[in-house]
């Protein structure tokens, strides 16, 4: 009988030394700002959310009008297509220069009713705020490239423009006035809401300009109001363009 017998070599059967770990550095987080910081991130998503779902349903509500324009022009709009048209609360939807500002929520296919009122009010809501953020935005970069010529003065710049966001949801969410609201229940049981909104433009544009004013007392407040006025009659001539093009649409439906 053979025996085989295996050496194991003495440096591989050496056991290697452990690594000594690196010594961690522990970091203190504070608690409470943490909290916040979440609470500002769960916001922003929730602001995004909204948005996004408020402009997929005024691109539902183009989509519709655009294929009632194509069949109209086939002549051949069926009274089905024609019902269409209309959309609840889509009347009170339209700016109306020098008086408010004005958005559609639109809010489908929720179990609850309550809910379903809940949500399309926030999307209005969402739809204006979305607005006038920008047209204090617009406001400010007009405001500025008019009035802050030096390098030094960028940083007041920034300061004014990352004030938009904060004052304009902040005024909005204040005088925000449901002004049309109508439900009901789709095929499948669920429910579907329609909500307009309006904000009174004086209202929010003297205290935009006054909460600005607060944290930037140094800023020409008429000239901003000037600038500010003017983007938002610039909306306004836009929607009422759009709300003739489709009361002209209705009336040829209607002949």
């Amino acid at each position: 009988m053979v025996l085989c017998v295996t050496l194991m070599c003495g440096s591989c059967a050496a056991k290697k030394p452990a690594k000594k770990g690196k010594k961690q550095e522990v970091e203190t987080v504070d608690p409470q700002q943490a909290r916040l910081d979440s609470l500002k991130r769960a916001q922003e998503i929730r602001r995004i959310e909204l948005q996004m779902q408020a402009e997929e349903a005024q691109m539902q509500a183009e989509l519709e009008i655009a294929k009632l324009k194509a069949e109209n022009a086939k002549n051949s709009i069926s009274k089905r297509l024609a019902q269409k048209l209309y959309i609840p609360c889509v009347d009170e939807s339209y700016d109306k220069a020098g008086e408010y500002m004005a958005g559609l929520g639109i809010s489908e296919g929720e179990l609850e009713q309550g809910v379903a009122k809940l949500n399309a009010n926030r999307m209005a809501i969402s739809d204006i705020a979305t607005r006038y953020i920008g047209t204090i935005q617009n406001g400010i970069s007009q405001y500025t490239k008019n009035n802050i010529t030096r390098s030094g003065d960028k940083v007041k710049e920034n300061s004014l423009e990352g004030l938009a966001q904060t004052v304009g949801q902040k005024v909005i969410d204040k005088y925000a006035e449901q002004v049309c609201m109508e439900f009901g229940q789709n095929e499948m049981g669920t429910y579907v809401c329609y909500v307009a909104v309006h904000v009174p433009l004086a209202t929010v544009v003297e205290e935009t300009i006054d909460e600005l004013g607060v944290l930037q007392n140094d800023y020409d407040r008429e000239q901003f109001r000037n600038w500010m006025n003017q983007e938002l009659n610039k909306q306004a001539a836009e929607k009422a363009a759009e709300k003739a093009e489709l009361d002209n649409l209705r009336k040829q439906i209607a002949q």
